[in-house]
């Protein structure tokens, strides 16, 4: 139960997914139902929870930026990252 992902905002479903052994930025949107009409694809942002945040209340999270856009074109594939247990991905 612990091994999820979350995505929220302009995506057709949102809420946690579970997280196999592996998952991009794009498969969970994809999983999601993908962009709704009003989505800002060039906006996307993943939230990460440092480790051990739980026990350092205050922690602030490590933030990557995605841009679904440059991904369709084949541009900044790298930014397509595994995603990790915890990680929220928020489409603005």
């Amino acid at each position: 139960n612990s091994r999820k992902v979350f995505i929220t905002g302009q995506v057709t479903r949102p809420g946690a997914y579970p997280l196999g052994t592996r998952m991009t930025v794009v498969q969970l949107i994809a999983m999601a139902g993908g962009l709704t009409e009003f989505a800002k694809p060039k906006d996307i942002v993943i939230l990460r929870d440092p480790p051990g945040a739980a026990a350092a209340p205050g922690a602030r999270p490590t933030t990557f930026r995605f841009n679904y856009d440059d991904l369709r074109n084949l541009k900044n594939l790298a930014s397509n990252i595994d995603l990790k247990p915890g990680d929220t991905v928020i489409v603005p």
